[in-house]
């Protein structure tokens, strides 16, 4: 695939995913986490950086073409 495609695809791709990562975090936050302040932010700051984890191969494709950036 051509770098604009894989960019495109990639995006879309991003938006939805994100999208039901967020909907799924809420969702594990109003149902398993006792209401305390301070265990609700220490969830969210977890939960606000671990998206980047799953999403990290992705961008390496739409950057690279490939999963793995050691095949650059």
């Amino acid at each position: 695939l051509g770098t604009r495609v894989r960019k495109l695809v990639g995006s879309t791709l991003l938006i939805v995913a994100l999208s039901f990562y967020a909907l799924a975090a809420a969702y594990v936050a109003t149902t398993f986490i006792p209401n305390h302040w301070l265990v609700e932010l220490g969830y969210y700051l977890f939960a606000g950086v671990a998206w980047a984890i799953p999403v990290k191969p992705i961008l390496t494709w739409m950057q690279t073409g490939s999963v793995s950036s050691a095949d650059r």
